[in-house]
C-alpha cells in the first residue's frame, strides 16, 4: 500500500464526510500521523530493538496471553485494591507473564525465581499458578498481597548489597521496573550462582548508588543511553545479554535477557571479584562501608514542598504577596494584585531558599499549589485568589464529591495579611475571621 500524500484523501472517507472533517483529517490528522511515524522510526529505542517479541513465538504468545487475558484478567481487575488503575498494570502483568513462560518453556523444567521490588507481585502470583516457584520482595508491602493465596510468597525487606544473598536463590531475578534496583538485577544474578540469568524491564533510570542517572550524550535520549550503560554493565558482569521489544501498555518496553555468561565456571570467582570491584568503584564505598547502603529506604520521604521549613515557607509567601501587590490600588475595591510570569517570581527567592524547594522535589509553582486557597496559579503565571465564600466551596465539594471538607477551622490569610483585609463578611467567608 503506497503511503497517502497529505494533499489527497481515499475515497471512501469522501463519501459521508463533510468538507469541514474531511478538511481536519487533511490538515491536523495526516500530518500527525506523518510525524508519529517519522518519529517512531527514527526514536533511538528503535535503533537499540527494533523488533517486538523478537525471543518468542508471536502465535504462541498471542495464544498463551489470550489465555492468561481470560483466566486472571477480569477477576484481577475487579477485585484490585491499589490505587493505580488495574487496566494498565494487570494486563501489562500479563504480558510480561507470558513473555517469561514462553521463555521458561525452552528450559523443559520448572523454573525458580526472585521478582525484586516485585510491586503488587502480581507477576509472581501469575508465574506461581503456572507451575513456577518464586518469591517476591519489595521495600513495601501493598494492600493486594492479602488477597492472594496462601502459597504466594510475597516478602516485605529492603536490599541491600549485603543482604541480597538471602533471597537470591532462583533460576532467574527478575527486574520488572525495578526502579533504584534496576542496575542491581545483574550485580544479584551474577553473584547468586553460576547458572543464574535475570529478566530486566528498565524504566526509570537510576546508577548503581541510587543516584538519578544523569545523561552524557545529548544526541541520545535518556531512554535509550540509559540501556547502552545497564548493557555495558551487564557485559562487564559477564554477561551474554539479548534483548527484545515487549508488546506492554508502556513506552519503557525494552527488556533485556541473560541467557549465559561469557566466561566458563572456572573462572566464576574471578568475575565475582571484579564485579565487587565496579560495585565499589561507582558507589564510591569500601566493603566495610557496604553494610549502611540503601538503594531506598522502607519508608519513602514525601517530597511536594509540603514539609519545607515553616518559616521558609511564610516568608516566600510575604515575598510574594508583597511584591504581587505592589503599585496597586489598595485605597479603593479589593485588589487581588497583578497578574506575574513565575519566573519573575523565582528571582524574588533567595538561591538557599530554592534550593530548600528543590531538595523536596519541587519548586515555586509546587509551593504556590500548595497554597491554593492564597494563590491562583494558571498556565505559569501568578495572582492572588479572590477569597472563596461557603457556598462556592460547598458547590465545589458537590460537584467532586468530596464531604470531608470542612469551613471556618482555620484562620482566614487574607483577613490576618491583606492590606485590605478579606473582602468578604465573616459570616459568608470560608475561613475563620
Amino acid at each position: 500500500m503506497s503511503m497517502l500524500s497529505l494533499g489527497t484523501l481515499p475515497s471512501y472517507i469522501s463519501l459521508n464526510v463533510s468538507e469541514k472533517s474531511k478538511q481536519w483529517l487533511k490538515d491536523t490528522v495526516l500530518p500527525q500521523v506523518v510525524k508519529w511515524s517519522k518519529e517512531f522510526l527514527g526514536s533511538e529505542a528503535n535503533k537499540v530493538c527494533n523488533e517486538s517479541l523478537a525471543l518468542v513465538l508471536q502465535d504462541k504468545y498471542y495464544e498463551k496471553y489470550n489465555q492468561l487475558k481470560i483466566k486472571y484478567g477480569k477477576e484481577m481487575v475487579k477485585i484490585w485494591p491499589e490505587c493505580t488503575d488495574p487496566t494498565k498494570f494487570v494486563y501489562e502483568d500479563i504480558a510480561i507473564s507470558t513473555y517469561l513462560l514462553l521463555l521458561w518453556e525452552e528450559e523443559r523444567t520448572p523454573q525458580t525465581f526472585v521478582d525484586v521490588g516485585c510491586g503488587n507481585g502480581l507477576l509472581v502470583y501469575i508465574l506461581t499458578m503456572e507451575g513456577h516457584d518464586g518469591i517476591g520482595v519489595d521495600v513495601r508491602k501493598r494492600k493486594i498481597w492479602d488477597l492472594y493465596p496462601d502459597n504466594i510468597k510475597l516478602k516485605e525487606m529492603t536490599i541491600t548489597p549485603t543482604n541480597y544473598h538471602t533471597i537470591s536463590h532462583g533460576n532467574w531475578i527478575i527486574g520488572n521496573h525495578s526502579d533504584e534496583l534496576t542496575p542491581w538485577i545483574p550485580v544479584i544474578a551474577a553473584r547468586s550462582s553460576y547458572k543464574c540469568n535475570f529478566f530486566l524491564l528498565p524504566c526509570c533510570a537510576y546508577n548503581l548508588d541510587g543516584t538519578k542517572y544523569q545523561r552524557h550524550n545529548s544526541a541520545k535520549s535518556q531512554y535509550s543511553e540509559y540501556l547502552e550503560y545497564i548493557q555495558k554493565l551487564c557485559q562487564e558482569f559477564g554477561f551474554e545479554t539479548k534483548i527484545d521489544r515487549l508488546k506492554i501498555p508502556s513506552t519503557k518496553r525494552i527488556c533485556l535477557i541473560s541467557q549465559n555468561r561469557m566466561y566458563v565456571e572456572e573462572e566464576y570467582q574471578k568475575y565475582f571479584n571484579i564485579i565487587q570491584e565496579i560495585v565499589n568503584e561507582q558507589i564510591g564505598l569500601s566493603n566495610n562501608e557496604l553494610k549502611y547502603f540503601k538503594t531506598r529506604e522502607s519508608v519513602e520521604k514525601v517530597k511536594n514542598c509540603t514539609q519545607i521549613d515553616k518559616g521558609v515557607t511564610d516568608h516566600i509567601i510575604k515575598c510574594i504577596t508583597s511584591y504581587l501587590l505592589q503599585g496597586c490600588n489598595l485605597e479603593d475595591d479589593w485588589s487581588c494584585g497583578k497578574i506575574v510570569q513565575m519566573n519573575e517570581l523565582v528571582e524574588l527567592i533567595p538561591s538557599d531558599m530554592l534550593k530548600a524547594l528543590k531538595s523536596e522535589c519541587g519548586g515555586l509553582q509546587t509551593l504556590l499549589r500548595n497554597n491554593h486557597h492564597i494563590f491562583d496559579v494558571q498556565k505559569g503565571c501568578v495572582q492572588l485568589r479572590f477569597p472563596r465564600t461557603m457556598d462556592e466551596v460547598k458547590k465545589k465539594i458537590k460537584s467532586n464529591r468530596n464531604s470531608d471538607v470542612k469551613m471556618q477551622e482555620k484562620k482566614c490569610w487574607f483577613f490576618i495579611n491583606h492590606p485590605q483585609g478579606c473582602p468578604l463578611d465573616r459570616s459568608v467567608c470560608s475561613f475563620l475571621h
